[in-house]
């Protein structure tokens, strides 16, 4: 395994994103209502990071974080039901852990404390890359 497969490994294995996985499992299966107020929260974190900074690795997170939550939005408004409920979660979790201030990395730490944010959502994005490829079909 890589480096850097390691350290994602190592931030997928926290009790952080454990703790993400658990919340967003509650999320879908009783809080609608929850689950729409983190998709804007993550969209406007991520609007603010990425006004804050002209980096790719930011236009990256900016590209999924967007790309998630227009597709949780769609499941959740019956718009688009082609995705197994494991995809769901985990990409509930990966927009979680992005809202948590305090993980494995804390965010209020400069310049490294996006980092494992960005690791685990490109983490899940690239797991899930054809069911996103998809979507952006549909849209």
């Amino acid at each position: 395994m890589s480096q850097s497969g390691t350290w994602v490994k190592r931030i997928v294995d926290s009790r952080f994103f454990k703790e993400a996985m658990e919340k967003s499992e509650e999320l879908f299966s009783q809080n609608k209502v929850g689950l729409l107020s983190l998709l804007r929260g993550a969209l406007k974190k991520v609007q603010e990071t990425a006004s804050s900074s002209n980096l790719t690795v930011v236009k990256l997170l900016n590209r999924y974080i967007i790309l998630f939550s227009e597709l949780i939005k769609a499941y959740v408004q019956g718009s688009y039901t082609k995705l197994p409920l494991i995809t769901l979660v985990k990409i509930t979790a990966a927009l979680l852990y992005f809202v948590m201030p305090f993980d494995f990395i804390p965010d209020f730490l400069p310049l490294v404390g996006f980092a494992d944010d960005l690791a685990i959502v490109v983490w899940v994005g690239k797991a899930i890359k054809e069911e996103l490829d998809e979507f952006e079909k549909h849209l």
